[in-house]
């Protein structure tokens, strides 16, 4: 019968441990002290430079493949967008689709380095094409299958007649 109690008491003891670690790790894992101000977003244009296009840039020669989201596996369109904008601290969706949806349209004629570029593919009418704007009237992207991350300009009339549109997800300097 002493062992029982023992037993008992033993549980009771645990399980007020476990609730008394889950109450701290919740008031540690809570919102920040209203005096800590949050992240701005980052900034298009640092110095001149976009961080978004620098990140794009590094990968330039890493090889295509469907799904993919890592310069170790490679990179589908949306895989490279995704992932140099992570660099940057920004949480872009991961699909093209999505992609599109992200930020503040812009005009053709209003893109400027590290905003999104998109293209409608032939095939299947949903496949939709993405890269990354840069100050050299180009854009970065993984284009296909077999392929790699390379720079490609906007104005090639394959590109130009594929274009659908723009987005700005970063705020301009100044």
């Amino acid at each position: 019968m002493a062992d029982t109690i023992d037993m008992n008491s033993a549980r009771h003891h645990t399980g007020a441990l476990a609730l008394s670690a889950l109450l701290l790790l919740a008031a540690l894992g809570g919102c920040a002290p209203a005096h800590i101000a949050p992240e701005p977003l980052p900034v298009l244009h640092q110095g001149g430079k976009s961080p978004v296009v620098a990140a794009a840039r590094s990968l330039t020669g890493v090889r295509y493949k469907w799904g993919g989201e890592s310069p170790q596996t490679g990179f589908d369109c949306s895989g490279l967008t995704w992932w140099s904008y992570r660099q940057v601290g920004v949480d872009l969706p991961r699909v093209s689709s999505e992609q599109y949806e992200a930020g503040q349209p812009v005009n053709r004629r209003d893109i400027r380095p590290g905003d999104l570029v998109f293209f409608r593919l032939p095939g299947n009418p949903k496949n939709m094409h993405v890269g990354i704007a840069t100050d050299r009237g180009t854009f970065i992207h993984s284009p296909r299958e077999g392929g790699k991350v390379r720079e490609d300009a906007l104005d090639q009339p394959y590109w130009r007649e594929r274009f659908i549109g723009a987005r700005r997800v970063l705020r301009q300097e100044g």
